[in-house]
């Protein structure tokens, strides 16, 4: 869980959703039955849920597995556009895997790894939410799909419960500062610089509120010279207070692009 949350600053720190290009098998070992299974259609990944919030409305990229009898996938990425930037979270309270948006990415995951490149993706920068994607993820472990439901936030991150909170829609909400006296992140040891402060909001349904500032720019344009010198793969260390972590992950720079024209 610590590493999600990390994860999600992030998210917030680059402006940025994320599309999953690589995921685990999924298998079930309940009643008769262990193995692999075919999930029959999309089903909705339940990580870490990040609202960005622009100017003409909210984006919350979120991601789908289609999974055949073999173990292959397809992985897609949708966004949850809200015209009135009040972020209105995707609720798959009854698994809904129906939607009629295009996907922003596209990612062919066969059950034999060594013939894939775990980043490898189509990107389609005319869909809705193409403007937030700026991250790949490769996940080695299941986080749930549609169906399992989150613990409370503080249950499993005791390092954020001394955090200021705010009310958020009748519940509460943990208020993440994000600057140089809170935060530090670097690519392959590389320091990134952060410019003025970010005030991200987490909930205790695990779900990031991450309003956009002209700052994000900044550190946006940073992050595409970084990819432009260096490749876009990168292991990012961030630390927040007395927590840190590593993650493996990889830059969709045309998505940065796209991001900083649309900005």
């Amino acid at each position: 869980m610590k590493k999600l949350i990390l994860g999600a600053l992030v998210l917030a720190f680059f402006a940025a959703g994320c599309a999953v290009t690589d995921y685990p098998i999924i298998t079930d070992d309940r009643g008769s039955y262990s193995g692999i299974i075919r999930t029959g259609h999309k089903a909705w990944i339940q990580i870490s849920q990040v609202g960005t919030l622009w100017d003409d409305g909210s984006d919350e990229i979120f991601n789908m597995v289609y999974q055949n009898q073999y173990g292959d996938q397809k992985l897609y990425t949708f966004n949850n556009f809200d015209p009135t930037a009040s972020v209105i979270f995707l609720d798959q309270t009854y698994c809904d895997w129906r939607y009629e948006g295009c996907e922003i990415t596209r990612s062919w995951n066969p059950a034999n790894d060594n013939i894939d490149d775990i980043f490898d993706y189509e990107f389609f920068p005319d869909c809705s939410g193409a403007r937030s994607l700026s991250l790949l993820v490769s996940y080695g472990t299941r986080y749930g799909e549609c169906g399992d439901k989150w613990s409370n936030i503080q249950d499993k991150a005791a390092e954020f419960a001394n955090l200021a909170t705010t009310t958020w829609r009748g519940g509460t909400a943990y208020v993440l500062p994000i600057n140089a006296e809170t935060t530090s992140v670097s690519l392959n040891g590389v320091a990134a610089p952060i410019y003025g402060q970010f005030t991200a909001f987490i909930t205790g349904r695990n779900q990031t509120v991450v309003p956009m500032t002209p700052n994000a720019r900044h550190e946006l344009a940073w992050l595409s010279n970084f990819v432009a010198e260096n490749g876009t793969k990168a292991n990012v260390t961030i630390t927040y207070g007395s927590v840190s972590a590593n993650l493996n992950m990889a830059f969709a720079s045309s998505g940065i692009t796209n991001n900083l024209n649309r900005f």
